[in-house]
């Protein structure tokens, strides 16, 4: 690794988790006794999960952009991608807990699904491994809108 992939993956994961504390921001104690109320999936993982989970992603995410940055010439279309689905990921929280709407988060959830594939199929014209790193991120949010999906369906 270079000296520039270096500092671009410690500005992109900086930038990630940022962008994933924004939506943080609009989660409040009152949201967790809310959420705790509502009927949730069989497959539904304990609490303590989520925050290791999204701090994994979030730096999946970071190395896969800052692959992508990296390459000459850098394609700002596929990186403008990537904000757009960020900043859907981040929206997702405020919806669903700040606003506590779970059926307007899955419409917003299913959207940013659809960025995300969209993100892996422009990254892997650049670089398969930049999409690969993806694909984790992929999985975590369809099950993601599967949870959502359940909490929709029997709330």
């Amino acid at each position: 690794m270079n000296k520039r992939f270096i500092i671009t993956l410690i500005i992109s994961a900086a930038v990630c988790l940022l962008i994933g504390a924004l939506g943080g921001l609009s989660v409040k104690a009152d949201n967790f006794v809310w959420y705790d109320s509502l009927n949730k999936s069989p497959l539904n993982p304990p609490n303590i999960l989520f925050p290791i989970a999204w701090s994994i992603l979030y730096i999946l995410l970071a190395v896969s952009v800052s692959i992508i940055i990296n390459k000459k010439p850098t394609d700002k279309k596929a990186v403008i991608i990537f904000i757009v689905q960020l900043i859907l990921n981040s929206l997702w929280t405020f919806i669903f807990f700040g606003l506590k709407q779970p059926l307007f988060g899955l419409i917003e959830i299913m959207i940013l699904d659809v960025m995300i594939i969209i993100t892996i199929i422009k990254f892997k014209s650049i670089s398969k491994a930049a999409s690969y790193l993806l694909v984790p991120y992929l999985a975590w949010c369809l099950f993601a809108s599967y949870l959502t999906f359940y909490i929709v369906t029997y709330n």
